[in-house]
Parts: C-alpha cells; structure tokens; sequence
C-alpha cells in the first residue's frame, strides 16, 4: 500500500473512531452529576484556569477548605484545561475533548503498528483501537485512561523507533514520554526500569559506553519532565510528596477484612478507607497515618497477602470472578452490555497476543515495548488492588500484539490457500518441451540489432 492511501485510511478509521466516540457521549453518557474521579479532573482544570492552581477539587467545591491537591498527577488536568481556557468548560465539552484525544490514540495506534510489523499491522491496529470498547470507553467519563492511552502508545512508538535507531535524539524522545505518562499515572514511573533500562542498555550493535550515555540522557529526560510537578509538591505539603499523595489512602481502602476474604477477595472497600478517623493536616499529614494503618493490617493478615495478590491480578487480567467484576464496574458508568462485549474482545486479544508476541519474536523485533507496559501493570495490580481500569496501559500492547497476530493469521491462511491450488494445465497446442536456455540465447541473438 502506497504512504499517500495508507494515510488516507488511518485518517478515515480515526473519523470513525471519533465519531463512535461522540455518538456514544451524546446519546448515552451526559451525567446529570459528576462525581469521584471524574469531579476532581473536570473542576481541576477549570480551576486551573481561573487562577487557583491546583487545590483539591473535592474539598474546595464539596467542604469549602482549601487544601493543595495531588491525588492525581497533573497530566489530564492540563490537558482539560486546553478547552478550558477556550470557555469550553462544561462537563460535555471536556467528554467532547476526551474524545478528541481518543481519535489521536487511534492514530497513534497505526502509526505504531506500522512502526512494529508493517503498513497492514498499523492499519489493524487503528481499526481495534476505534471499536475496541476498552480503549474508547474511558473518554465519556472524564478519566485518566483516556491519555494514559495515549502517552503510553506515544511511548511504545517512540521506544521501538529508539530501538532501531538509537540516537540522542530518540533517547530524549523516549524521557520525556515516559515523564508525560508518569505525570498521567504516577505507576508509570514504573517504565524507566521495565523499559528504559533494558532498552537502552541492551542494544545490540552498540558498545556499553553509548549505550550507558543513551540511558543516562533517556532518564535524564524522564527526571527533567516531571520534576516541575515534583518540585512544585515538595513547596505546598507539609510531609514529601513527589507524584501523587493518594497511594496510602488507596492501600487504605484494598487492606482489610472485605479484600482479604470473602466476594470482593482482591478488589477495594470503600468503608476500609473510611474507617478511621485522619489527622488535622493536608494530606500528606493523613497519608503517613494512613501508610501506618495499612502497615499495622498487612503485618496481622501476611499468611493471606500471596492469596490477594494473586486475587488482585485474577481480578485486572480478567480470569477470577469476571462476570462479577465487570458488573462491579457499572460503579464507573460502565455499562454492562458494553462490559460484555469489551470482554470477549479482550479473550480474543490475549490469544492474538500469543500469536503476535511469537511471531515479533521469530522476526527478531524486540518485545522489550510492549512486555514491559504489561509488565508495569501487573506490578501496579499487585501492590494496590485489581479491577479492569487499571490494565487501560496493558490494553495498548494487547492491541499492538494482537494486531500482529490477526496479521501473522491472514498471512498464514493466505499461503495455506496458495499451495491448495491446483498448477495451471498447459495448453493443447504448447509444445511439449519448453526451448532450453541456449535456444533462447540464440534467438535473442538473433532478434538483437547489431
């Protein structure tokens, strides 16, 4: 396929990606309340732009106290707040956006894929990433996921690019877009070791000086993108918080008796995280009293932590209590029916994965990207608790992937189809030998000018 039809296609299957997006916004997802996460991110950005930085949404607009705010890193505020300063500031404009920011995920997608395996690969991988319910779901509700897709896609595109060609140049590409998603998802911190230092350090053809200088200015640029934000924290609170000060009372609430037994093994209670009664202070005060609560249960229950752990992964990667978790996750406005359909495209994934994880790897393409995103994931579902909107990063390799192997499949078939045809019959008339090598020589010769 040709660049000039290929880009024509990307953008045609961006348009439809976008245009499933907003119908599904306009006809289904107008909140007439907007609550959670969704409440922190959309008044964030607006009081952003008023001129309040950033303080706690919640307690500002709910409990009139004004308090620094960093349950979140800062990414999607800043990206919501782009509309924001246009006065395009309402809940709807900002699911609008998100949506806006979807239709740039699925392109990335096939600039990503062609990037992988080929023109065809990244044309497979857009057209999943326009319909595929788990990765376009999260921009009708305002949430995070929406550009933790995004800047996690950007990196797996910019890693493969730095993998192949490794200048200073792609290894400050490679910083910064990991910084992007650290400042998007603080786990995704969690890439510089999983990611950037294998990468950088084990290219082939490279000797270990260069290869420590591509690592030293990858991380450097990693360390250079978030640390405005990390600075800024370690100003306004009163304890050191560097990405977020929301981890304790997340463990909070995925550390007690509802988690550790019973039907919601592995998942979070919200009464546990509300149980105790914090401290005066902002909130890094509540977080170290927090961190000690949570200390105090893990070390009476640890002869149960190997089983959540376990329950927490089952939970995120779709095989313990499916059924139960996607209907838990109609507490994020996700509805069951879409639920359904996301899962059984997530099974068909993982095994496409499978395919597409051999095939890179008899190509001799580096898996490092993509492994390490998933990777990341499972660390993060571990440590804190499992549900399916945590594995939104994971979604983009198992995309990647399995494009890769819906490819690898159509090939395969393609042959088998090729070598199933019956060899063309010569004709009646044709002579029964055809002429030897020196005959045409001589005939050429003949027919030649001289």
């Amino acid at each position: 396929m040709r660049g000039r039809r290929w880009w024509v296609w990307l953008g045609l299957i961006a348009v439809a990606g976008l245009a499933l997006r907003v119908a599904y916004v306009l006809i289904t997802k107008n909140p007439r309340a907007v609550g959670g996460d969704s409440f922190y991110y959309h008044h964030g950005a607006n009081l952003l732009v008023d001129g309040s930085g950033f303080p706690d949404p919640i307690q500002l607009l709910q409990f009139h106290r004004t308090t620094p705010g960093a349950a979140h890193p800062p990414g999607y505020i800043l990206a919501l707040a782009i509309p924001s300063l246009f006065r395009l500031d309402s809940f709807l404009d900002h699911q609008i956006w998100s949506c806006i920011i979807g239709g740039g995920t699925v392109v990335l997608f096939g600039i990503t894929g062609k990037e992988i395996a080929g023109p065809r690969v990244g044309l497979v991988a857009a057209g999943l990433a326009a319909v595929y319910p788990n990765v376009w779901f999260y921009d009708s509700v305002v949430m995070s996921e929406t550009l933790i897709l995004f800047t996690t896609t950007l990196t797996i595109l910019i890693a493969y690019r730095f993998a192949r060609r490794p200048t200073i140049g792609f290894a400050i590409g490679l910083g910064v877009s990991v910084g992007a998603a650290a400042l998007t998802r603080a786990e995704s911190i969690l890439l510089v070791p999983l990611l950037v230092v294998p990468l950088a350090l084990w290219l082939r053809e490279v000797d270990l000086r260069r290869r420590l200088q591509l690592f030293a200015v990858a991380t450097g640029a990693t360390l250079a993108t978030i640390a405005p934000w990390v600075g800024y924290n370690l100003l306004r609170f009163e304890h050191p918080v560097f990405l977020s000060s929301n981890l304790e009372l997340t463990l909070l609430s995925a550390n007690c008796d509802e988690t550790y037994y019973g039907p919601f093994l592995g998942f979070w209670a919200l009464r546990c995280g509300t149980e105790f009664v914090p401290p005066e202070g902002d909130a890094s005060v509540q977080a170290r009293f927090y961190r000690e609560k949570v200390r105090e249960y893990v070390d009476d229950h640890k002869s149960r932590v190997p089983v959540v752990v376990l329950a927490r992964e089952g939970r995120t990667w779709g095989f313990m209590n499916a059924n139960q978790q996607i209907t838990i996750d109609q507490i994020e406005d996700k509805e069951l029916n879409t639920s359904r359909i996301a899962l059984g495209m997530y099974y068909a994934l993982i095994a496409l994965s499978v395919v597409g994880a051999v095939t890179l790897r008899r190509r001799r393409v580096p898996l490092t990207p993509v492994l390490a995103v998933l990777a990341a994931v499972a660390l993060t579902v571990g440590f804190v608790y499992g549900t399916t909107r945590f594995r939104a990063p994971a979604e983009v390799s198992l995309v990647l992937l399995g494009s890769v192997g819906i490819d690898a499949t159509i090939r395969r078939i393609g042959a088998l189809v090729h070598d199933r045809r019956p060899a063309p019959r010569p004709a009646d008339d044709a002579p029964s030998h055809a002429p030897s090598a020196e005959v045409e020589t001589g005939a050429l010769r003949i027919l030649r000018p001289s």
